[in-house]
């Protein structure tokens, strides 16, 4: 039995009239603007190109972009969108591989506080998920309970949930038996018509029947038709025992009859092109407790993929796969292992874990996998470790394959990773031929890697699209891979990464005319206007896959690497301001890219238009650099794109400052008391009217805020006592500049509370002459005034060179943000900032008292130090409850940033209220200046962790 394609494909979607359709979007914004406020929806042409981009090799522009954090938000959106006929593309956290994410018309964007639910049941056997939920962050909450979510992405830190189940996304442990289409229970959803249907609620299921009931009837008419046609259904089951996320989840059709179950998981994968995904709940999976990996290292790919057949079972968690490309990439790297470059040439290497919920079970599953293969040769012997510090090596092989090579690519190239899957006995022989196509096709530097229980190889190849040349080798190569994988190997041309327009040409050739007939209907059932995501997933245009290719031009070494897959936006504290560090970079490439062509004029009017968003308001704090894979450094970039923006009188006000900085802090001091007794005897509207008018004259001064701190001082030390060690104390600017905020109940400045808890700990103080004059110059960097902080770091550097001896007294420093830039001017002494100097000495010389509750802040200068465990440690000594408010990784108060640009602040900390227990009064950190911006915005006072320790050592 053969399905009629005539009768079927009557509904076909045209995607191409979708996407020519004329709208005014001058009027359709207008309305949304009307409908949804202002904030959530722009046309701002700045901003459209910045959010024209996800992880893929695709650009398109959308025309109006709307943050959306409420389902009726949503509704609302469809709703004009079908009146206008605007396709909409929903988008999660854009770290999709494949194009899914970015399209015409409207962009709909998950905003940056709503679709977070996040409820687990009583015994931690199901988990509900709001679509904007990170992937990580489920998992954290399910963690105490050992469950976690099933998909598994290598993006889950970064991925959102909306974004995993929709792509069907999964990664090397969950395989096909753990994905979101397995694990799923139930889906809260909104379809293209703005009807809402929660799947596990009977009401909104008996409701929905009600009032598409022709649609239900139209799936179980498919699954029925599809279970006669035998071929097609065994084609299906076969397709799916490999991963696959080549078009629609056809397995829905042959694996449930009833109606709810199989949109359920149609959903699965869909890409967004069916319906818009609100809530997801999963059937959670048990996190073993107990873990062990081996590295096997075979002789040739040959041996190790004969190898995999046999480890396919419960002994084996993962089995990760590396050809002989892969391990010539990380041969040689920072953290590789050594002896790599013994290995005979071909070898190949298999990363093996085995995982139980028991010692005694885990042991008796790596013996049995050193037996099950164990005829075969290996270049030494199998050995398992349940050491993490020796296992965690094995695995950066793995990690460190996609930054090393991506960091190491061409200028200007980009990078591309697919992934295709095969039935395991073909794995040898298909990644033969894929090397082969490497160097037919002049991509040399591929390299195969992936999931091989699942048969699932990922390739990297860094492409240039430079030319039209460039992209007709890429779509030859493209077509030669699709005609190995389909025709030859009967394989998935996508396993993991979902369709998007990749592979949107080859889901046909893959899938035959009568699946591909099945999946256009079900386009049109769910979507029969076609607004949604249209051109992905299906899309009869051949050459799509090779068109709105992004290119990659060179803007600056700092970020050249960047493979904008957005992993630094969820640390990144403008992302709910304007943009992330990925939306900054794809901005500066495209000035660069009309730079180089020739065009300036457009250069210079977009470098224009971008300032506020890409320079003025990036608060610099390089957590981007942490989450980069390959290390970019888009903060340090700002810093040096402020520059050429400091004008000749501006230049020789940082000059005086920094010539006069002792009376320039001196000054500053004085005049924040003198603004507290101005607002004190005026009010806020004088005092404001004050600073207004001094900013007309000057952008150094600040704008008004009645939670503005006191001036700060030196602190005056005891004089030496015999037999005590000696320390050099640094006041940083912050705390000798700023005291106490109104909120403080301490009304002691900081550097007076460090020599309190330093001389009761039993030691001996002193001080730097002229302290005040110094600078470890960040204040000047931020401005982009290189000369001058470098100039002051070296300064501070030699004075306290001096004062230790040559290093032979301890050097300390009370703020995390000197302390890294100090430490940065590679210093010929020994520096320690006061949080680790706090933990690993002071803290062992003092009897505690523990109050009860206390928040933390764990910012971004403590992660660059990785201070952040030894402030957590500090913390729980000193108070029995421990509060870090989830999501908050920096203030945004940048230094004295905070004091010109208070949007900046206010965004990063807009829900830290609310996150706040209540009960809990007081709150800790390590910079005086981050320290002011978190009390305003707490309502709490936030000062140096030193006072909770001064606090509860009190009876020493």
């Amino acid at each position: 039995m053969s399905i009629d394609n005539n009768t079927l494909d009557s509904t076909a979607v045209d995607v191409k009239a979708i996407i020519a359709k004329v709208v005014d979007y001058e009027i359709l914004a207008s309305e949304l603007k009307a409908s949804l406020g202002d904030k959530a929806v722009s046309r701002d042409p700045v901003r459209r190109f910045a959010w024209s981009t996800d992880a893929s090799y695709f650009r398109i522009v959308p025309e109006v972009v709307v943050h959306a954090d409420t389902l009726k938000q949503v509704q609302a959106t469809l709703e004009l969108a079908r009146k206008h006929g605007a396709p909409v593309t929903f988008r999660a956290a854009g770290t999709s591989l494949s194009g899914q994410a970015i399209g015409p018309g409207i962009l709909l964007m998950l905003g940056h506080d709503g679709f977070r639910k996040l409820e687990v049941n009583a015994d931690g056997t199901r988990v509900t998920l709001g679509a904007a939920v990170i992937g990580a962050d489920a998992n954290a909450v399910l963690k105490p309970l050992n469950k976690k979510i099933g998909p598994d992405p290598a993006t889950l830190t970064s991925a959102m949930v909306g974004g995993i189940v929709n792509n069907n996304a999964s990664g090397m442990c969950c395989g096909t038996a753990q994905n979101s289409y397995q694990t799923l229970a139930s889906m809260k959803l909104l379809l293209a018509d703005g009807t809402v249907l929660d799947t596990d609620c009977e009401a909104s299921r008996n409701n929905f029947s009600q009032s598409h009931g022709e649609l239900l009837s139209s799936l179980a008419d498919l699954a029925s038709m599809v279970k006669a046609n035998e071929a097609l259904a065994q084609r299906i089951r076969k397709k799916y025992a490999i991963k696959n996320t080549t078009g629609y989840s056809l397995n829905a059709l042959v694996d449930f009859d009833c109606p709810f179950d199989i949109l359920n998981h149609l959903m699965v994968g869909s890409e967004g092109t069916l319906a818009f995904v609100d809530e997801v709940t999963y059937h959670t999976v048990d996190e073993a407790r107990f873990k062990a990996s081996a590295m096997a290292v075979f002789f040739s790919m040959e041996d190790a993929a004969s190898a995999i057949p046999f480890l396919i079972g419960d002994s084996v968690a993962a089995a990760e796969l590396l050809d002989w490309a892969s391990i010539k990439a990380v041969t040689g790297k920072k953290g590789m292992p050594v002896w790599l470059k013994d290995l005979p040439e071909g070898a190949a290497i298999l990363l093996i874990e085995s995982r139980a919920s028991d010692a005694q079970t885990l042991k008796a599953y790596t013996d049995e996998v050193i037996g099950k293969i164990a005829h075969i040769p290996t270049w030494q012997p199998i050995e398992f470790s349940t050491d993490a510090a020796v296992y965690s090596k094995y695995w950066a092989m793995r990690s460190g394959l996609f930054p090393i090579i991506g960091g190491e690519r061409p200028k200007g190239s980009s990078v591309i990773i697919e992934d295709v899957a095969f039935e395991v006995q073909h794995l040898a022989a298909a990644a033969r031929d894929l090397t082969a196509l490497f160097h037919k096709h002049g991509y040399p530097e591929g390299v195969i890697y992936g999931h091989a229980l699942a048969g699932n190889f990922h390739f990297i190849i860094t492409p240039t699209f430079a030319t039209q040349a460039d992209i007709d080798r890429f779509h030859g190569f493209m077509q030669d891979v699709a005609e190995m994988v389909i025709n030859t190997y009967d394989g998935s041309m996508k396993a993991e990464h979902g369709t998007g327009r990749a592979v949107a040409p080859f889901v046909e050739m893959e899938w035959g005319s009568d699946a591909y007939t099945l999946m256009k209907n079900i386009k049109a059932l769910f979507d029969p206007t076609g607004m949604l995501n249209p051109g992905v997933i299906l899309n009869d245009d051949t050459q799509v896959h090779v068109k709105n290719i992004k290119p990659c031009p060179v803007v600056d070494d700092l970020v050249d690497k960047c493979i904008e897959c957005g992993f630094c936006e969820k640390t990144c504290p403008t992302s709910a301001l304007n943009l992330t560090p990925r939306q900054r970079i794809a901005t500066l490439r495209e000035i660069s890219r009309l730079e180089q062509s020739g065009d300036t004029a457009a250069a210079e009017e977009l470098r224009a238009a971008a300032k506020y968003d890409v320079v003025d308001t990036c608060a610099a704090c390089q957590l981007c650099t942490i989450a980069c894979p390959v290390d970019n450094s888009m903060g340090q970039l700002v810093r040096k794109l402020r520059t050429p923006y400091i004008s000749t009188t501006e230049q020789k006000v940082l000059d005086f400052q920094a010539k006069h900085f002792g009376a320039v802090n001196q000054v500053i001091s004085t005049g924040f008391d003198a603004l507290g007794i101005i607002h004190r005897i005026t009010g806020d509207s004088l005092t404001s009217g004050l600073m207004k008018f001094g900013r007309m004259i000057s952008k150094e001064v600040p704008y008004w805020d009645p939670s503005f701190p006191k001036g700060g001082s030196l602190p005056k030390v005891s004089a030496p006592k015999p037999g005590r060690e000696t320390l050099v104390y640094f006041p940083a600017c912050g705390g000798r500049t700023f005291g106490p905020t109104p909120l403080d109940t301490d009304k002691r400045p900081l550097p007076e509370v460090v020599v309190t808890v330093l001389e009761r700990a039993g030691y001996n103080v002193v001080l730097p002459e002229h302290g005040r004059s110094l600078c470890c110059g960040q204040m000047w960097e931020s401005k982009g005034d290189f000369k001058n902080a470098d100039a002051k770091r070296l300064e501070l550097i030699e004075v306290l060179k001096a004062k230790s001896d040559n290093g032979k007294l301890k050097v300390l420093v009370d703020a995390l943000s000197c302390t890294k830039r100090t430490l940065g001017g590679d210093p010929d002494i020994e520096v320690t900032d006061l949080v680790e100097f706090l933990h690993d000495e002071v803290l062992p010389r003092l009897t505690l008292s523990q109050k009860e509750a206390v928040t933390l802040h764990l910012g971004c200068s403590a992660k660059h130090l990785k201070l952040d465990d030894k402030m957590q440690a500090i913390a729980q000594i000193c108070a029995k409850q421990v509060h870090k408010p989830a999501g908050i990784d920096c203030c945004g108060y940048a230094g004295e940033k905070g004091l010109y640009k208070p949007e900046i602040n206010e965004v990063a900390l807009r829900n830290i209220k609310k996150l706040l227990p209540v009960g809990v009064k007081e709150g800790y950190y390590a910079n005086r200046m981050c320290e002011v911006g978190l009390g305003k915005h707490s309502g709490i006072p936030y000062r140096h962790l030193v006072y909770l320790v001064e606090e509860c050592s009190r009876g020493n």
